[in-house]
């Protein structure tokens, strides 16, 4: 797969509304039946504080429905659906490592324990090597994907409903990854960086504003005269406009991730009565700013700005930030912790936390801006990967 560096690929977002295998244990966090999302790790956050979580029933539900159709006991391949259970555990495996999160390492490598490895043709390693270099380039520098990548995917034997999966799937564990992190800072545990962890790169793009982009898919979309009643009713479920959304239209190529992404953002995203949070709208421009998604930052600063956000915020934020970094008491501590989730979450601990409570943000406030922020590592992966976003 080869690696070249390009402006990154920005999509349009729009706000949704409404047999078996024995494990191995290698670390009593990994292995929960009932819990393969938190991975039973929030049980150690104080009563209090995992209220805020516990209480989020429709979100902790949603995601651990997409695991389960992500990662089932078994799966049967055919011709439209290629990736086995080894690919895909494999390729959450090489995204946990990435994220440098232990647990999520732990719990990944031990449901890949038991699985038979492909055979050792040149074309199955040929189509290992893709896959791993496509889901760690993705998990750490989403900008650097370009539409040849996904063309070598199709190469290497991936249908578009394949594809769809698997940058589903990455996007995922990377939130998932951001979660535990999370889950990490409010239990007060300090962060656990291995030696040698590489450093996250800095994006280069540029470009950030708040004008109208309209998003194209890079591969075909369903079909609605071809569509199945199921995924007709996933793109009712998903928002008033998605049959007319060349976003909707492709994700509904796997009709269950996205059925399970769009719960998941309802339950983040929206707020009693439709009304939209200032501070979660914040925290999506700047996580998008951040991993260099041109249209996610704009859509969702405008939307910071209507719920009564100040304009100086989003003029600095559309700036590099690398020369913001020259004078750090400059930088918004919100902005300042959500790039270190984004960029860093190994690293997350109680310590960031603490920059948004001296701020005078909430408890409350702040699970609701790193949920945001987990949220959008995922979003951004797909919008800046599966499709190109121009200038209305």
């Amino acid at each position: 797969m080869e690696h070249q560096r390009r402006a990154a690929i920005d999509g349009w977002y729009h706000e949704t509304q409404t047999s078996q295998q024995r494990h191995t244990p290698l670390d009593p966090c990994q292995t929960h039946d009932t819990d393969s999302f938190l991975l039973g790790l929030e049980q150690k956050i104080e009563p209090s504080l995992r209220r805020l979580l516990t209480q989020r029933n429709g979100l902790l539900f949603a995601a651990q429905t997409c695991y389960n159709k992500l990662f089932p006991q078994e799966i049967s391949v055919s011709r439209h659906q290629t990736l086995s259970l080894y690919d895909r555990l494999s390729s959450a495996l090489t995204v946990a490592q990435v994220t440098g999160i232990q647990p999520l390492c732990s719990h990944y490598a031990a449901r890949l324990a038991p699985l038979n490895c492909p055979d050792a043709s040149r074309e199955s390693n040929i189509r290992q090597t893709h896959l791993a270099q496509y889901a760690r380039l993705l998990a750490t520098q989403p900008t650097l994907i370009n539409p040849s990548m996904l063309t070598q995917l199709s190469d290497v034997g991936l249908s578009t409903q394949d594809i769809v999966l698997f940058t589903q799937l990455i996007g995922f564990v990377s939130f998932q990854a951001r979660l535990l992190a999370v889950i990490n800072a409010l239990a007060g545990r300090p962060a656990t960086v291995l030696p040698g962890f590489p450093r996250a790169e800095e994006n280069s793009q540029r470009g950030f504003s708040l004008e109208l982009r309209r998003w194209h898919a890079y591969l075909p979309e369903v079909d609605l005269k071809k569509a199945s009643q199921q995924q007709l009713d996933v793109l009712d479920f998903c928002a008033p406009d998605a049959h007319e959304s060349s976003f909707y239209k492709l994700l509904a190529h796997d009709v269950a991730t996205l059925e399970a992404l769009s719960a998941i953002t309802t339950h983040i995203m929206q707020q009693p009565g439709d009304q939209k949070s200032s501070p979660k709208e914040w925290a999506a421009a700047a996580t998008s700013r951040i991993n260099g998604c041109l249209f996610c930052a704009g859509i969702h600063g405008r939307y910071y700005l209507e719920t009564g956000g100040e304009s100086s915020h989003i003029d600095q934020l559309f700036d590099d930030i690398q020369a913001n970094k020259s004078s750090e008491k400059t930088v918004d501590p919100l902005v300042k912790v959500v790039q270190t989730l984004t960029q860093s979450p190994e690293k997350f601990d109680a310590a960031a936390l603490q920059l948004l409570l001296d701020a005078d943000y909430q408890h409350p406030q702040i699970v609701d801006i790193l949920l945001s922020t987990a949220l959008f590592n995922w979003l951004n992966r797909l919008i800046q990967t599966l499709g190109d976003s121009r200038l209305a």
